[in-house]
Formats: structure tokens, C-alpha cells, sequence
């Protein structure tokens, strides 16, 4: 059963590109997508089909500027309690493939830390990603296995305070391994036959 948390993360991944083309959204902002009956918010993990009314229901979008976020960059010391190890692997593995879900969407060039932690994440519908703590705990050990890296890019609003930006590792064996084997880097190499006498016979020849 789909849930309002996906219907609401593919208007936020889909609606954008429209808003930009006709001059709404600027870049440098973000869309945060919410499902209301009445004045009320609706329950991400409520189901939706069987539950959209058009008549007492409605999609209400607010923009907020990608902001500069250095905190799990910055922390240091151990995990929160609140990600146990039985957990943790199949989190981290929840994440990495909605991260790459972030980073195919059309017409982005990058994705903000900030942006996938507070809007992303929770619109996924994982039951871990609606408690903050747990979010931030699982970001930082994705980010302390080097599976997920940061850089900083410039932000277009404002311009004193650039976007810190996180990206899939797929140099890392398991990252490539949770996203199914696809990796973006240069096909392998495989040696050409050539015949006559090996390179190392010509040197020595030569040397003569």
C-alpha cells in the first residue's frame, strides 16, 4: 500500500523542475510537500489510497533556502544509543539507495546535506527516518565509513553560506553492492593479444 510519505516525496522530487521553469522556485531553494485534511497535517505513515478526498483535502508546498549544514561533518565521539547494531546495517543500506533516488533526480546537480536529512529521508517512509536522532546517527556512520561523502558547493541565495553536499561513494565496494552492482566509473581494462615476441624480448634485443 502506498503511503502519503511517498506521494509527498515524488511531488517534492517531481514538481521542482516546473516550478523552475516558470520562475517560482529559484534556484538555491527546495520544495517541502505536506498532505493536509482541513488544517490538520495527515500522517506520513498513513495509507493514502482510499484516504485523498479532494473536497476536504489538500497539497500544500513551502520553499525554504538549501542551507548550510556542517553539524554531522563537524561531530565527533560515539554513535547515539538509538542506532543499535542489528539495526544499523540494514539502515545504512535504506539510506544509500535513497540517496542514489535523490542524486538521479533530473535536473539537480547536487544534494544538500540539510535537504536529504530533514525532507528527503522522512518522506521515505522508513519507520527509523521519522526520529531525527536516528537520522543524524545513521548520516554520520555512512559518513564516518567513508560511504557517503561531503564537499561544499557554492549557494546562489545566499552566497556567504555554501551547501554542504553529500554524494554515494561507489568506489566503496559495499555502496556498490547496496545499489546493485552499478558503477559509474570507467569500464575495466582487459589486454589485447598481439602477435610476435612479448615487449620484454624486444628491450633485450635492443640492449645488444
Amino acid at each position: 500500500m502506498t503511503k502519503n510519505a511517498e506521494v509527498e516525496s515524488k511531488i517534492a522530487h517531481r514538481l521542482p523542475d516546473f516550478l523552475r521553469e516558470v520562475g517560482i522556485l529559484p534556484q538555491g531553494y527546495q520544495c517541502d510537500v505536506h498532505l493536509h485534511r482541513g488544517n490538520r497535517k495527515k500522517r506520513n505513515n498513513a495509507e493514502f489510497e482510499g484516504n485523498w478526498d479532494p473536497d476536504t483535502d489538500s497539497i500544500r508546498i513551502a520553499f525554504s533556502p538549501m542551507e548550510e549544514e556542517d553539524e554531522l561533518v563537524a561531530t565527533e565521539g560515539p554513535a547515539s544509543k538509538s542506532v543499535t547494531p542489528t539495526h544499523t546495517e540494514d539502515r545504512l543500506l535504506e539510506l544509500l539507495r535513497a540517496l542514489d533516488r535523490a542524486e538521479n533526480r533530473p535536473g539537480y546537480e547536487f544534494v544538500s546535506l540539510k535537504w536529504f536529512r530533514d525532507t528527503a529521508l522522512p518522506h521515505e517512509g522508513f519507520s527509523w527516518a521519522a526520529d531525527e536522532a536516528i537520522r543524524h546517527d545513521v548520516l554520520r556512520e555512512a559518513i564516518d565509513r567513508r560511504w557517503i561523502l561531503t564537499s561544499k558547493v557554492a549557494n546562489p541565495r545566499p552566497p556567504n553560506f555554501p551547501v554542504t553536499t553529500i554524494r554515494s561513494n561507489r568506489l566503496m565496494p559495499e555502496v556498490n553492492a547496496a545499489l546493485g552492482g552499478q558503477n559509474s566509473g570507467p569500464p575495466g581494462f582487459r589486454p589485447v593479444r598481439i602477435r610476435g615476441e612479448s615487449l620484454s624480448a624486444t628491450v633485450q634485443h635492443d640492449r645488444r
